[in-house]
């Protein structure tokens, strides 16, 4: 069962569009929790992924909605833009009529595993379910489309009671064992210019900072990651040893955006032209003349990567 921002997540239809065509269209038809939230089934989810890659493809919403409903839709393909639901090459066998999109149905199977699995302290489960998502697609793109929407599922997993803290821990020390073997075997393409990555002092949420560093990595950069909790003292040391040209500061939550601004303003002011920026929840618009990444670690990478290279108008 899903909360509408992660059937949001994998169907790839904004969460407004899922109420819209829920009231006017009836296509999707969500449960209520008790406390009234909408929650979303894999049948559900599919019907919204199969509108929109009619809507997509040119259907009217009124006429997709009705093939949607009477299951008669033919099979399209996405258009081309990504969908926000992982998408690879499924396994063998033909697909069926009004299949929503290649791979859609192995996402959610790894990612219900992944869940069930921290529920159960099922540790080779965990594994098994990264084998599965990891195998979706490119790092960035699996990162983006299923890692984090997966993780925010567990976090509200646990916030309801449904999954123990003990869980909680296996399965995000499990990621962290993930992307720190991505970060080394990205390490051979590193000529490019010194980055440095971490969080500011006492931040301790390090997933997406060790994500954007392994993305940034394989973009040819020489990262250092400095990891969680970082003094500011450390920040200064760690950046001029380096002849750093960059600095990455993720800030996760309100209380890392507190330390992260002086941070990095002193960052600026004691290391001239030095690129420094935030990424993350509250990474925005630090302090005047300090970066903000994009939103997702695709394009924040890229957009590093625009800062220390810069095209020629």
């Amino acid at each position: 069962m899903y909360t509408i921002k992660q059937a949001s997540k994998l169907s790839g239809v904004p969460e407004a569009s899922l109420r819209a065509w829920e009231r006017r269209y009836a296509v999707v038809a969500p449960r209520r929790s008790e406390s009234g939230y909408r929650i979303y089934d894999d049948e559900a989810v599919a019907a919204a992924t199969a509108m929109r890659l009619l809507v997509e493809a040119g259907w009217a919403p009124v006429e997709a909605a009705r093939a949607v409903k009477e299951g008669t839709r033919p099979r399209v393909a996405p258009a081309n833009r990504p969908p926000r639901a992982p998408a690879t090459t499924r396994a063998a066998g033909p697909a069926a009529a009004g299949d929503p999109a290649p791979g859609w149905a192995g996402a959610v199977a790894s990612m219900q595993l992944f869940l069930t699995s921290s529920a159960s302290l099922d540790t080779a489960g965990i594994e098994s379910s990264l084998d599965q998502g990891f195998a979706l697609g490119s790092f960035e793109h699996v990162v983006d489309s299923w890692l984090f929407p997966t993780l925010e599922a567990l976090g509200e997993g646990w916030a309801r009671g449904e999954i123990d803290i003990a869980g909680e821990h296996a399965a995000s020390h499990a990621v962290h064992r993930r992307l720190s073997a991505a970060f080394q075997a990205a390490g051979s393409r590193s000529r490019g210019p010194s980055v440095v990555v971490g969080l500011p002092p006492g931040g301790k949420h390090e997933l997406g900072a060790l994500a954007f560093a392994t993305a940034a990595r394989r973009r040819g950069f020489d990262v250092l990651y400095l990891g969680a909790d970082v003094p500011e003292a450390s920040w200064q040391a760690a950046v001029r040893t380096r002849s750093a040209r960059a600095a990455v500061m993720a800030v996760v939550t309100a209380a890392d955006r507190l330390r992260a601004v002086p941070a990095a303003v002193r960052l600026l002011a004691g290391n001239p032209g030095l690129a420094v920026a935030g990424g993350g929840a509250f990474g925005e618009r630090l302090a005047a003349g300090v970066h903000t990444l994009g939103p997702t670690i695709a394009a924040g990478a890229d957009q590093l990567d625009d800062l220390l290279h810069p095209r020629a108008p």
